[in-house]
């Protein structure tokens, strides 16, 4: 199981990097705008998605130790859910995306579409306690957002741009609230 998870994220990456090469003939300073424009877009995006998952954990250990009741659990996760269902949508949405991001920002937010799956699939499990059929999505998303931020990080480094710091975080970590607490 982590050979094959490796073996994404490495696929993954190189993926991404592959499809992000060349900065498409930007000039440098249209080039620096631009990424800085993505990132001003972008962060908000993330940043409330990193908020909104930081809840999935509380809901989870509480049915888990059953000071939440079943009904209760679905319905906060349920509510969740369409609360990332809306961060999917803007991530979607996002247009003006630099030439050299392009590739990588359509793997980026496929992840969401992978969690938003995950998440309703999790909010509908919880009832009956029947997590086998969880999406195995963690794997697949890891790797996009690695690479993405990868790229991120390669055409940046050329433009001269600073990205925020907490960006080294982005595809470590907890993917996919668990259910079991692992």
């Amino acid at each position: 199981m982590i050979a094959a998870a490796r073996a994404a994220v490495a696929v993954g990456v190189s993926a991404v990097v592959l499809a992000g090469c060349g900065a498409g003939g930007d000039d440098q300073g249209s080039a620096h705008h631009s990424v800085e424009a993505y990132l001003a877009r972008v962060e908000p995006i993330r940043l409330g998605v990193n908020r909104l998952l930081d809840g999935a954990d509380p809901i989870l250990s509480a049915y888990r130790d059953r000071r939440l009741g079943p009904g209760a659990a679905q319905r906060r996760m349920a509510a969740l859910e369409r609360r990332f269902a809306a961060y999917a949508i803007r991530i979607a949405a996002l247009r003006g995306v630099p030439a050299s991001l392009r590739g990588a920002q359509h793997a980026y937010a496929h992840t969401y579409v992978l969690e938003d799956s995950y998440l309703s699939a999790l909010a509908t499990a919880l009832p009956e306690r029947d997590y086998e059929g969880l999406p195995a999505t963690q794997a697949r998303q890891r790797a996009a957002i690695i690479g993405w931020r990868i790229r991120l990080e390669v055409v940046a480094r050329r433009l001269g741009i600073r990205l925020p710091a907490d960006l080294q975080l982005a595809g470590r970590g907890e993917i996919a609230p668990s259910p079991l607490g692992d």
